[in-house]
């Protein structure tokens, strides 16, 4: 066989083009993440937020609008804020007069649509609001508001206090783990008390109003300790309310108005506490997998669609691993590579055949690549194998040979003729110890194997003749004698002549034979004769029969193959054994006479 040859330029030229393709890949150690997917989808795979049991909010507002000038700001009659039911003097407030405090607390907050449906895609929690309010400077209402009713003697100022009732819907985004943006609307009943009686230092129970409130708050919250399981945060809130006090409740008639309207902005400090919401092993996953380690965020990703299999996000995560089979060929060859570096072609190969065996799609770049680099592998070990061979180490070339025939074709087609090698050298040795015969055999096997050994099978061959012409005149024995006829005659077809001596010694041999012939027909006649001779004193000689004695049936049977006696001393009972082909004959016998007859 030829010696394989080196790769020709063009492919050289294609190595290193794939080769250096893998490298730039290998530079970047992690894949970008675009703006979108970190901003919007961070914490998609984050577990949701189940139940929020209170959330408190306290901080200052004001009611209404400012008008006027930014140097003299003021609030007066903003839009019909104060609906009057009689001609009298409106009031007019200053900013002093709107600026309060507000305590809001929310409580038994639940995410309904996890609840109902086991998913959530956004966090989207129900609850009751409570919201209490007040002023801190009240305003002396007019005095014609106080003229001709009971409260006309009283220092009456107008100091709105409200409380609320609602039905509250929270939204969270969570971009960041540490942090969150909470967007929340609520809308339900409003009661105010409004008549403040400054003499008494307390607000008068009568006259008091009830209507609607509306609710909108935007906060940003800060996460003070992710790692327990009610977790809890920080935050500020802007909110902003419209109450509609339409139902004024004056059993004494001392209100000129029948409905007014508080619009309020504030600005609140929060205290919340939360159950859920923590990452799971998706996002660890999606970590890993822009690390470029798809093998681990594969195995993540199914890991976390079968801890989450009603997740909202959980197509993404199916998504994900369709990615990543696609690039796990890459990787694993990239990991095959560094072992070609390293010099460890064994684990290279591996990875190779396992990165090949990965590929799910028609990615023509990676399957020749990796082709390729198997190729390389095969063809550098079959030339280890030649080199093997050449310094005769024949087994080891081809146990390196079916090393490359278990991935490759080249060594597929090799096989036969470096296993032709060990089974000539094996010849080698059986004519060695003169184990001719045998040997001949196995150079026969040699050549059927591989073509190119007949010259030096013909060469061993004529040797092996030349050794049992040596051996001829002295053996005797039949098969001996055929042997070394056939040596002879085999040696004379290999030259031109064996010489008058070994022509001599090949008509002895055969001489031999034929008095062998003789001999065996001879044997054969007289085993027939004498089995011809039996079968007829059978015939004519008595049966076996119950009351025949000892001495007849020994004279039928021969003496018996096994013998029991029960009474050695006078022989009374006793029981020969006959043992035929796969049966036995037992005859039994009492005062020396047969009494029973068994063929077992």
């Amino acid at each position: 066989m030829p010696r394989l040859n080196a790769q020709s330029l063009f492919k050289d030229n294609i190595k290193k083009l794939f080769l250096s393709i893998i490298k730039k890949e290998k530079e970047d150690i992690s894949e970008e993440i675009n703006w979108y997917n970190k901003w919007f989808r961070s914490r998609e795979f984050a577990a949701p937020i189940t139940y929020m049991p209170v959330e408190i909010r306290y901080g200052l507002g004001f009611h209404g609008k400012f008008s006027g000038s930014f140097s003299s700001p003021e609030v007066g009659d903003i839009d019909n804020w104060i609906w009057y039911d009689q001609d009298i003097t409106q009031l007019e407030q200053g900013p002093e007069n709107t600026v309060g405090t507000s305590l809001d607390i929310d409580f038994g907050l639940i995410n309904i649509p996890n609840k109902i449906m086991n998913t959530s895609w956004m966090n989207f929690l129900t609850g009751f609001n409570y919201r209490s309010s007040s002023i801190f400077i009240p305003k002396e209402i007019p005095s014609d508001w106080k003229e001709g009713t009971s409260i006309s003697e009283s220092n009456i100022q107008f100091k709105p206090e409200l409380t609320e009732y609602l039905i509250t819907n929270t939204i969270q985004w969570q971009p960041f783990n540490p942090w969150y943006i909470n967007l929340r609307y609520g809308y339900g009943l409003a009661y105010s008390k409004f008549y403040y009686d400054k003499d008494i230092e307390t607000i008068n129970v009568s006259p008091d109003g009830s209507g609607t409130s509306m609710a909108l708050g935007l906060g940003f919250r800060y996460i003070i300790d992710s790692g327990k399981s009610n977790i809890f945060s920080i935050g500020i809130d802007f909110r902003h309310s419209y109450t509609k006090i339409n139902k004024i409740n004056d059993p004494d008639n001392t209100t000129p108005f029948n409905r007014f309207d508080l619009a309020n902005y504030g600005l609140y400090l929060t205290l919340a506490t939360f159950y859920g919401g923590k990452k799971t092993i998706g996002d660890e996953a999606k970590i890993i997998y822009y690390s470029k380690d798809y093998l681990t965020a594969k195995d993540k990703f199914r890991e976390f669609i079968n801890n989450y299999p009603n997740h909202s996000n959980r197509y993404r995560a199916m998504n994900y691993i369709s990615e990543c089979n696609e690039k796990i060929p890459y990787q694993i060859m990239e990991q095959g590579i560094l072992y070609d570096d390293i010099g460890e072609t064994d684990k290279a190969l591996q990875k190779y055949i396992k990165a090949k065996s990965r590929v799910v799609i028609n990615d023509t770049l990676i399957i020749e690549t990796l082709n390729f680099r198997i190729n390389e592998i095969a063809k550098k070990w079959m030339n280890s194998a030649e080199l093997l061979l050449d310094k005769k180490f024949y087994k080891e070339a081809y146990s390196l040979v079916k090393k490359v025939a278990e991935f490759s074709e080249i060594g597929e087609k090799e096989t036969s003729r470096y296993k032709s090698y060990i089974i000539l050298e094996q010849g080698k040795k059986l004519q060695s110890i003169l184990i001719l015969g045998k040997a001949m055999e196995k150079y026969s096997i040699a050549l059927e194997m591989n073509a190119k050994l007949e010259s030096q099978i013909m060469a061993l061959q004529y040797q092996a003749g030349i050794q049992l012409v040596e051996l001829a005149d002295k053996v005797d024995e039949f098969d001996e004698i055929i042997l070394a006829k056939k040596s002879l005659e085999h040696a004379k077809e290999l030259s031109s002549g064996i010489g008058s001596r070994n022509e001599k010694l090949l008509d002895d041999l055969n001489d031999k034979l034929k008095s062998y012939e003789n001999y065996k027909s001879t044997m054969i006649i007289d085993y027939e004769m004498s089995k011809a001779r039996y079968l007829q004193a059978v015939a004519r000689s008595p049966r076996l029969t119950i009351g025949m004695s000892l001495p007849l049936i020994e004279d039928l049977l021969g003496a018996p193959h096994d013998k029991i006696i029960s009474n050695q001393i006078l022989d009374k009972e006793q029981l020969w054994i006959y043992y035929l082909n796969d049966r036995q004959l037992q005859l039994s016998f009492k005062d020396f006479i047969l009494f029973k007859i068994e063929e077992i």
